[in-house]
């Protein structure tokens, strides 16, 4: 907008900026905040719906709702043990630090409970530790939970022995009448068949809270984890002047006992709850006004008429110059609502136009919604209209068209949310007709089970029941697969066995019959085997003046000579292994540096060096001292053949 401003360079001054805010004392500076599509997704209808669906499912038990002590809300949070840093006053131009030793991705994750009293459960700090410290459980104040699991957040199981061994414990001793009513997220961390079964044995009730709303139901999360993270922050601060020393993870149970039993903490609770709707139990006292209201349907667009026009000028000059008369083509079989029957390359470009020029004539710009704000009665008398951008690259002027003004809906106040999805482009009209090469699709769609919002109701504890009996009748079934499989294999395999030995025992019967047959190869193959025994030479041990006991006096012992050196094993087993081996090195009189060597042969004569095997061996592991064998080289190989058997003691190879 090229407009004349008295303004320099067209842009105002802060002071103009701050006087314009208080003239307007509606307006002021706000940090957006993020929330996450599901978040978005939550409707006054559904949490209404929420409050009646549980107010049904407890039927007799809803009179708990009416009695505060008896009305729990649990949720975990995590404090990091080097926080931001606060806003302060400081020199222009220079940059101001606050370091720490700790790490600013270090956070302990702790449990908090409450009911509508005010009144704490024992809270739980759970660390990431095998092992809880010894120093950790002295540190911790009286009354409070530690805990630990692999990652240092929350678990089924965590949460489970949490409930049995110090929330019902804490129950008994405060004396509150049970049943009890207990509002937590449905977080699997807080679901578990076991713990369902467990609280409705011991008069605990678990309601999960509305998916994705816990920044409106939670009241930890409305009134209490805020200001008790602020209080945090100012802890740490101050623990590192008074202790001079960085708070540590031990430290954390201790400097949070400081803060939550605090008076306002208490006023804090109290409101939680009122402000979320819990206690008293009434969905017309929950804040609304933390809805997203929506600026479009469900349709997750809303088209800047003007920017497509621009685009669908931009098309028609690419058609121009494609074929000039191409585009005359298209209208007229557009009028004429025909299908293309022109040339068929141009088909996809004939329907990418046709695309536009639907977005053009039909915009999607009436904003509808489901919701409708509480306590709000009021209409906006301004209205908003969409303004004509410029379009660098537009030719010509499309007739027709008007421009179509937003009317907010009549439940829209200045205090409702209100979002603006992003507007259609090119691209995504591109993504509609466009098909590619590879679209990879999945092939299996995870169907959502539901399950009632009271966590230990029958209808809860029946469904899961129901599906841990189909997993185990699935397992039951896959064994018995399993097992038959198993025994037609063995048989199988006993078929085969008998088949080979009917095999074998045919053979054997006509190698007799040929045998009988013929009494001369008969005595031709005794000859043969008579003279192969005659011929076969038994290897004798070597005598006793071939090897020479080794003296402990003298032992007369030099590099090259052949010995027969003792080991003892390490395990339980005392076994005394007997080696060949040569010396390679005389360390000292009574030390020697071997190569051992290993039997070639099964008669215990040939002996090869084993690889890598060089030991340093001891006088007293030395037996005898060896003949010298005869040297033979084999396939690259130095064999040592001794003139008998050697009495060695091998481990076995295999």
């Amino acid at each position: 907008m090229n407009l004349n401003t008295p303004f320099s360079n067209n842009r105002p001054g802060k002071k103009w900026f701050y006087s314009f805010l208080s003239r307007h004392k509606i307006l002021s500076q706000k940090h957006s905040e993020y929330v996450n599509r599901a978040r978005g997704s939550v409707t006054e209808i559904k949490i209404k719906n929420w409050f009646k669906e549980v107010h049904e499912i407890l039927g007799e038990n809803a009179s708990i709702l009416e009695d505060p002590s008896r009305v729990f809300n649990m949720d975990e949070t995590c404090f990091n043990l080097a926080p931001k840093g606060e806003l302060i006053i400081g020199e222009r131009g220079r940059n101001v630090y606050d370091e720490h030793t700790n790490s600013n991705k270090e956070n302990v994750t702790t449990l908090f409970g409450t009911n509508a009293l005010g009144k704490w459960a024992p809270p739980l700090t759970i660390f990431k530790y095998e092992r809880i410290p010894a120093a950790l459980v002295k540190s911790a104040p009286s009354g409070w939970g530690i805990g630990k699991s692999e990652t240092g957040w929350m678990t089924s199981e965590t949460f489970f022995e949490y409930m049995a061994n110090m929330f019902l414990p804490f129950l008994n001793e405060e004396n509150i009448i049970r049943p009890v009513i207990v509002f937590l997220d449905g977080h699997k961390s807080h679901l578990s068949l076991h713990l369902s079964k467990f609280c409705r044995e011991n008069g605990m009730i678990l309601v999960a809270l509305y998916p994705n709303s816990t920044h409106i139901l939670q009241p930890l999360d409305v009134a209490v984890f805020g200001p008790l993270k602020s209080r945090w922050k100012k802890i740490v601060k101050q623990w590192r002047i008074e202790k001079e020393k960085e708070i540590s993870k031990i430290d954390v149970p201790t400097a949070l006992s400081q803060i939550i039993y605090d008076k306002e903490m208490t006023s804090n609770i109290k409101s939680g709850f009122r402000t979320t709707g819990i206690y008293p139990y009434n969905s017309d006292n929950v804040d609304y006004f933390k809805i997203i209201l929506r600026a479009v349907s469900d349709h997750d667009t809303l088209i800047d008429l003007n920017n497509i026009k621009c685009h669908l000028s931009y098309v028609e000059t690419k058609i121009k110059k494609i074929d000039i008369n191409l585009l005359d083509e298209f209208k007229r079989t557009r009028r004429g609502q025909y299908e293309w029957d022109g040339n068929t390359n141009s088909t996809m470009l004939f329907t990418l136009w046709s695309e536009i020029m639907d977005d053009v004539n039909n915009p999607e710009i009436e904003i509808t919604t489901d919701i409708t704000t509480p306590s709000s009665n009021q209409n906006l008398n301004q209205e908003m209209w969409l303004n004509k951008p410029s379009c660098s690259h537009a030719e010509e002027n499309l007739t027709g068209e008007t421009e179509t003004p937003i009317i907010p809906s009549e439940h829209t106040t200045p205090e409702s949310t209100i979002v603006v999805p992003a507007k259609r482009s090119l691209n995504s009209i591109f993504n509609d007709i466009i098909k590619w090469p590879v679209q990879p699709i999945s092939k299996t769609s995870r169907k959502k089970e539901y399950t009632p919002s009271v966590i230990t109701s029958d209808k809860w504890v029946e469904f899961h029941e129901t599906k841990l009996n189909e997993k185990q009748e699935k397992e039951r079934k896959k064994e018995e697969k399993k097992l038959v499989a198993f025994e037609k294999k063995k048989e199988l395999e006993k078929k085969k066995i008998e088949k080979a030995q009917i095999k074998a025992s045919k053979n054997i019967k006509q190698k007799i019959v040929s045998d009988t047959e013929s009494s001369e190869s008969e005595k031709s193959w005794n000859s043969k085997m008579d003279v192969s025994f005659d011929e076969e030479s038994l290897a004798q041990p070597l005598s006793s003046n071939q090897i020479i006991p080794i003296s402990n006096e003298q032992p007369n012992l030099n590099t090259g000579d052949y010995i027969l050196i003792e080991f003892e094993s390490v395990g339980k087993r005392k076994l005394k292994y007997k080696y060949v081996a040569t010396i390679v090195n005389v360390i000292s009189q009574n030390e020697f540096e071997v190569q051992c060597f290993e039997a070639n042969d099964e008669e215990n004569t040939e002996f090869v060096p084993i690889e890598n095997d060089v030991s340093i061996v001891d006088l007293t592991n030395i037996l005898y001292k060896l003949p010298s064998p005869d040297l033979r080289l084999q396939n690259r190989h130095l064999i040592s053949v001794f003139p008998g058997v050697v009495d060695v003691f091998e481990k076995c190879k295999y």
